[in-house]
């Protein structure tokens, strides 16, 4: 009997499925199933991502889990950024075969990371940082803050084999958090972090895009060697 293997992909706080758009595009071309859902309140306006909060982005998450499961025997979850932590709640909640989280948070905004970003050229970061705050209302940072310290305890309950991507030069997340993920889960001795030495925060856009992406792809197909998926079946 033929496995199908789906893949859920969360995009990041106050982001939207661009986030994670080319790793995405390249699963479907490898005949995976695949789910991206916009969380509640994202992707729109300011307004409406203040309406939104902590419990709708994850109900978000959960009714994409279960569209996915419809289709596919094998679910991996990847969680990029905030992502992440709505991964983890999935992940304790549901049967998830491969857990997979790009540069997400147990410690964000690195200052110092995003001062080197500002210098380096200043005209381009600085007014992406001020469009980035000025859209972010104060309500979702506090929404986006208890999410996280309620994810915190959830780690020791991960069981499922976990990989993790981190950009060493992280602007918006602590890179140390990468580490601090890995040891936390149930299993830390199996974790995997895999590091990107010239990416910031966004990772599926920046230098290190085919890398991350290539080394995604790989650990899913290591993972379900013994699977097909529906990229193998005969045409």
């Amino acid at each position: 009997m033929t496995e199908t293997v789906g893949c859920l992909l969360i995009h990041g706080f106050a982001g939207d499925m661009n986030d994670i758009l080319p790793l995405a595009k390249r699963l479907r071309e490898e005949g995976y199933q695949v789910e991206c859902p916009t969380l509640e309140g994202h992707g729109t306006t300011r307004r409406q991502m203040a309406k939104s909060t902590r419990h709708d982005w994850l109900r978000s998450a959960d009714e994409a889990y279960k569209r996915l499961r419809m289709r596919a025997d094998s679910i991996v979850v990847i969680g990029f950024s905030m992502g992440g932590l709505l991964a983890f709640h999935l992940t304790t909640t549901y049967p998830v075969e491969l857990l997979i989280t790009l540069n997400t948070p147990y410690k964000y905004w690195d200052v110092k990371e995003a001062m080197n970003y500002l210098r380096e050229d200043f005209p381009t970061h600085s007014r992406r940082y001020i469009q980035g705050i000025g859209r972010i209302p104060l309500s979702s940072m506090v929404q986006f803050r208890r999410l996280l310290s309620e994810t915190k305890p959830l780690l020791p309950k991960i069981t499922t084999p976990y990989v993790l991507l981190q950009a060493r030069h992280d602007d918006t997340v602590h890179a140390v958090s990468a580490e601090i993920l890995a040891s936390s889960v149930n299993d830390a001795a199996s974790a995997e972090i895999s590091w990107y030495e010239h990416s910031n925060h966004m990772i599926l856009h920046g230098p290190d895009k085919e890398e991350a992406i290539a080394h995604v792809m790989t650990k899913i197909k290591e993972h379900f060697a013994s699977y097909a998926t529906a990229a193998d079946l005969p045409k």
